[in-house]
This record gives C-alpha cells, sequence and structure tokens, in this order.
C-alpha cells in the first residue's frame, strides 16, 4: 500500500460532484489518482480490473443501491477501504453500513473531512488488527449519534451493544441490559407488548423489523420509540446478530396527537356554530313574545312573574349560546370595562353545576368591586379549565372557592415579564385536593405536559391560562402545598373607566310611531312573523320574503317605496343576506340596510360584498332592540 499515487475508485453519477471530491481530497497535498464510475457497469467492471487502493462511494446512484455496491465491492476486493461519500443516507444506514464493513462515512456537506479520512482508512488497511480498528470506528460512530444503536443475538434477543444515547432516552444506566436475562427491547408498556412480541418473531426470523412501542421510565414518564431492525449474516464462528435503531419519536407523536385534537375540535365547533345558530332562532321567538307580553299593563300579577322568569331564563340561554360561538371560533374575542364581583358572581353559579355535588363552590367578592378591561368569555373560559383541573385534584371531592380582590399596591409579576404600571385585580382559584409536586411544578405551564392518564387530558388547560392571562397585559401565579391543595391566581390590570353597557339590556328608544316601508327578508317562518308583528305595530309597512331570489321579486315590484331591507345573513338559494344588500344598493344607493345574524359582526363582515356592513342587529332580538335599530337606520 505504499504505491504512490494512490489509486482512487470514485463511483459517482453527478460529474460536478465528482471534481468537487476530487479537489476536496487532494486539498492537503495527498497524491491521488482517480477514476470515476457513474453507474453499475461501469463500477462493476472496475472492480473486475481491480488495482485500486481505496473506493469512493455515493450511496444514492440511480438504478443501482448503495449497500448493493457496498457488498459488491468487499465481494471483490474485501482488503480495499469504501468510504461512503453522500448526503442521501441517514445515520440508521451509515450505520448499517459501517457494521457491513464500509470503513468510513463523510457527508457532501463536511468534505473537509475527507483528506484524513482517506489517509486513516488506507493506513488501517494495511494493518493486521484492521477489521478490530474498523470496529472501533464504528463503535465511535454509533457513540456520537442522538438514536441508540444497539446490537443484539437473533435468537435470543440478548443485547451485545447499546450506545450511551441509551441512558438519556430510556433514562436508565446501560449496564441493566447487559444481565442474563435482558432482551432488547425492555421497559415496554403492557399496551404494546403484543406489537413488540411481533418485532421479536421477525428478528428470531432474521428478518427486517419496523416497529413503534411506548416505554415507561424510572421518573414514570412515556416515551415513543420508533425502533428498526436489520439482520446481519453470521461470519465463520460468531452468532447471527440484529443491529437497529431506536428514535425516540415522543415529540412527533405529541404534535401528531395535537393535529387529531384540532381537527376533531374544528369537526365539534363547526356544530357547536350551527347550533347556536339555530338555537338563537328560537330564543329570538321566545324572548320576543314574552318581551311583547311584558310591555302589556293588565297583566295578572302571577302571569307578569311567570314571564320574567320565562324572559330571565332566555337572556341565560343567550348567554350559553355566546360560550359555543365562542367555542366554535364564530366570534372573536372582544374586551369591554367588566366588573369582576357581578360577572364572576354569576360564572360561579355555573361552576357549581359543571363540578358536581361533591365539590362545594364558595365565592368570596372583593370589598373595592375591582373593574377591568377584559374579555369576559377568556377570563370564564380560564377560570373553568382551572376548576376541572382542580376536580380532578379533588377525585373524592373537596373545597374550590373563587376569590375576587385587589393586589397590594406595586405588586409585580414573580419573574421578569413587562407588565403596565398601576394596580392589579386578581381572580384566584384555590382547591383542597392533592397538591402539585416540586418535580412537576416547573412544568405546569409547558404546551402538551400532562401528568393525567391517556385520553383525559390535552396539556393545553393551563398553557392556555397563562396565554389569556398574558393577552390581558397580567400574569398568572401558583402557590402549592402536596397535601395540602392549589391555589392559581389571574391578575389583570385596572381600570377607573365605567363598566360598558351591556349588550344584552334592553336599550332606550324614541317612542314616536314607525313610518317607512321595510322589506323584511327571514327564511324562519316564525322569527319572520314575529318581527312582522313588532313592526307592523308600531306602524310600519311590511313587505316579507323567505329567500333571496324571493326578495329580489317583491323588490321588482316595489323599490320605489321601500326604505329599509330587514335581511337574515344566511338565506336559502344562491344569494346571501350581505350579497342581497349590495345588490339593491346597487340599484337604490339610499336604500338603508339592517342585517341579522345568530352568528357574530366579524362573521357578518366576511360574508359582506362591501367593507363595512350598514347595521347588524345580533339575534336573540328584543321588540325593544329591533325598533330601536330601525328607527336609528330610518331616523
Amino acid at each position: 500500500m505504499n504505491r504512490e499515487p494512490l489509486r482512487v475508485l470514485h463511483l459517482e453519477a453527478d460529474s460536478e460532484d465528482h471534481e468537487l471530491v476530487r479537489r476536496q481530497a487532494v486539498s492537503t497535498g495527498l497524491s491521488l489518482q482517480f477514476q470515476r464510475a457513474s453507474n453499475r457497469a461501469e463500477f462493476e467492471e472496475a472492480l473486475k480490473r481491480g488495482q485500486i487502493d481505496v473506493i469512493l462511494a455515493d450511496h444514492c446512484i440511480p438504478g443501482y443501491d448503495g449497500m448493493a455496491a457496498l457488498e459488491s465491492a468487499l465481494l471483490r476486493l474485501p482488503n480495499v477501504p469504501y468510504v461512503i461519500v453522500s448526503d442521501s443516507i441517514g445515520e440508521d444506514r451509515a450505520v448499517e453500513c459501517v457494521e457491513r464493513g464500509a470503513a468510513g462515512f463523510v457527508h457532501k456537506d463536511r468534505l473537509g473531512r475527507l483528506p484524513a479520512v482517506i489517509r486513516e482508512a488506507t493506513l488501517e488497511a494495511a494493518k493486521p488488527a484492521h477489521h478490530l480498528e474498523a470496529e472501533e470506528r464504528f463503535r465511535e460512530m454509533a457513540e456520537a449519534i442522538r438514536d441508540v444503536y444497539w446490537v443484539c443475538a437473533s435468537d435470543t434477543g440478548k443485547v451485545l451493544y447499546v450506545s450511551p444515547a441509551y441512558e438519556g432516552i430510556w433514562g436508565r444506566p446501560s449496564d441493566s441490559l447487559f444481565s442474563a436475562n435482558a432482551t432488547w427491547p425492555e421497559s415496554v408498556v403492557e399496551e404494546d407488548a403484543e406489537a413488540v412480541g411481533q418485532a421479536r418473531l421477525k428478528r428470531e426470523g432474521r428478518k427486517p423489523y419496523q416497529v413503534e412501542y411506548r416505554i415507561r421510565r424510572p421518573d414514570l414518564s412515556v416515551r415513543w420509540i420508533l425502533d428498526r431492525g436489520f439482520p446481519v449474516a453470521a461470519k465463520a464462528g460468531s452468532q447471527d446478530r440484529m443491529v437497529g435503531v431506536a428514535a425516540d419519536i415522543t415529540e412527533r407523536k405529541q404534535l401528531e396527537t395535537e393535529l387529531h385534537q384540532a381537527q376533531k375540535m374544528e369537526l365539534v365547533g363547526k356544530l357547536a356554530g350551527g347550533i347556536a345558530h339555530d338555537f338563537n332562532n328560537l330564543l329570538t321567538i321566545i324572548s320576543g313574545y314574552v318581551s311583547m307580553l311584558l310591555d302589556k299593563d293588565n297583566l295578572p300579577p302571577g302571569s307578569s312573574e311567570a314571564l320574567k322568569r320565562v324572559f330571565t331564563a332566555s337572556r341565560q340561554a343567550t348567554g350559553l349560546v355566546r360560550q359555543l360561538l365562542l367555542f366554535s371560533r364564530k366570534r372573536t374575542p372582544k374586551r369591554e370595562v367588566i366588573d369582576l364581583n357581578t360577572e364572576f358572581e354569576s360564572i360561579v353559579g355555573m361552576l357549581r353545576r359543571l363540578l358536581g355535588e361533591a365539590i362545594v363552590v364558595d365565592f368570596v367578592s372583593a370589598t373595592e368591586s375591582p373593574r377591568v378591561n377584559a374579555d369576559i368569555g377568556m377570563l370564564e373560559q380560564a377560570v373553568v379549565n382551572l376548576a376541572v383541573n382542580a376536580r380532578d385534584a379533588m377525585p373524592r371531592g373537596g373545597t374550590l372557592t373563587v376569590r375576587i380582590g385587589v393586589l397590594a399596591r406595586g405588586s409585580k409579576p414573580p419573574f421578569n415579564a413587562p407588565v403596565p404600571a398601576g394596580e392589579f385585580a386578581f381572580i384566584s382559584v384555590k382547591d383542597t385536593g392533592t397538591g402539585i409536586p416540586p418535580a412537576i411544578l416547573p412544568r405546569i405551564f409547558e404546551p402538551f405536559y400532562t401528568t393525567k392518564d391517556e385520553g383525559r387530558g390535552t396539556g393545553l388547560g393551563l398553557p392556555t391560562v397563562k396565554d389569556i392571562a398574558k393577552r390581558h397585559d397580567g400574569w398568572i401565579d401558583v402557590d402549592t402545598e402536596v397535601g395540602v391543595g392549589t391555589t392559581f391566581r389571574i391578575c389583570l390590570p385596572m381600570t377607573g373607566a365605567d363598566t360598558d353597557y351591556p349588550a344584552d339590556r334592553e336599550p332606550a328608544r324614541d317612542p314616536t310611531a314607525g313610518k317607512g316601508t321595510i322589506l323584511l327578508v327571514e327564511d324562519e317562518t316564525n322569527v319572520r312573523e314575529f318581527a312582522a308583528a313588532v313592526l307592523q305595530q308600531d306602524g310600519y309597512t311590511l313587505l316579507q320574503a323567505k329567500s333571496g331570489d324571493s326578495a329580489l321579486e317583491v323588490w321588482r315590484w316595489h323599490s320605489s317605496k321601500i326604505d329599509l331591507l330587514l335581511t337574515d345573513v344566511v338565506l336559502p338559494g344562491d344569494l346571501s343576506g350581505p350579497q342581497l344588500g349590495s345588490r339593491l344598493r346597487a340599484d337604490k344607493p339610499s336604500l338603508k340596510v339592517i342585517l341579522t345574524t345568530g352568528y357574530s359582526r366579524e362573521t357578518v363582515e366576511a360574508r359582506s360584498a362591501e367593507e363595512k356592513p350598514q347595521y347588524v342587529l345580533n339575534k336573540p332580538y328584543t321588540p325593544r332592540a329591533l325598533l330601536q335599530a330601525v328607527h336609528e337606520m330610518l331616523a
């Protein structure tokens, strides 16, 4: 092997890559004489001729498998070092090639290593202990990769070698694997034993396999593993072996679960949005007619009280629909100035029904009646998330206390986070549950981290609460003691502004009789008849239609006297409410338009051909709200 220059056979299909490799190989003064083989036929012919000192080979040649090239070279020229120079081979495949006899591996992105690898490979090939040295190089390579490389006996599964990455993934020392009874793989959870058993049968049959399974670490955490095994033909005097690579795919599995959960939530959200829309139509009829009856002066006292209870129930149902729309993401969260005492006193009643009789729910209001600029739907979601976690921490029952208060002046978050200056209010949720162990506490706000059994938790509850607090320029902190309980505290900046006028309260209106002609378009018969009755009773002239097409026919004959279009957003047929409004306004620019919907203003604007619709009246609406909207538009 002392001949100069060294004769190099380069298996490379790409001429530019060949030239790049050649220049890099001789860049340090190494004397080399290259011959290139661009395909299988040329490579096989060069091997037959011999007179080669080192082989450099790409692992991806069109029509020629890289492993077949290696086997052919080892068969014809077993003493010539074979170095893989490729960018199309993964770590597990490279390890397998070294195990089968390759002298080394150089990635095309790291060709600076090539001269040293060639020099070392040719020097080692001249030594009697070449195979021992090659094994050592293989071991160094295996120990440098982040996945677990392993070797075991094919028949018994006894572990012969495992790389250091095992300790990081399995969480236990590798020495435990080399006992007489240990077989690969170990620590598999019971539910995946059958799949692993099938893989072991393939191992015993000296067949390659690929299997996914879960392992349980000593700290009781569970990791997902992708394990691939490859048979290695036995040499004279040695036992059959399997080599393989085991990769930690827990993060990938979490992302797959997240995607599946998101798809499931999207379907449920669409269902919730549809239900909310239909439910708002029913509530419009219920609350509308009850409101009309309550406006009468001669109602018997007993009837009046009963009707008030029905009206109150319809208002509560409206709040429930609002939650459905938030859940379905068809209502964009919107901030308003709210009184925390007032809002959470009603929310606590909902928590009592949610948590069940085993959990006692207490509410402690603040003496100061703190006001914050917030989205009440988001805050409600945050407290519900905390309450559900608290319930799980009290499997035998306990006490949940929701408290509203004001922080001491100058209070800051327990970490370095930007918050506005001023005073802060808080919403605390305290339970008498098991508490949070210190080892887990630092990770509770990590997305997808959960200590609950599989299928019971998504690991998104507390991260969502933290995100909601952050969106409101606040923060969340926690105080816990194992065996005593946990208190979460959402801190929000206070405002001195007055509370916003609630959207569901009855607005005042001018009691003067209405004048004008209204085209009412509504496909729900009961809602259309209710709205028509209210408007006609107030003095308006009504023309009615139940679809966009029928509205166009009415418009054709009566457009000159129509002053206002009152239309639902979603209509049967090709024309939606916003499209109908745009079409009629193009014919008569002075026409006023009111859109009614069981969805949100944002949904209406998304459907509207104009930049902003004239007016949006959300369902369910009362007679007074309907008349107020019409009066404002026609004033």
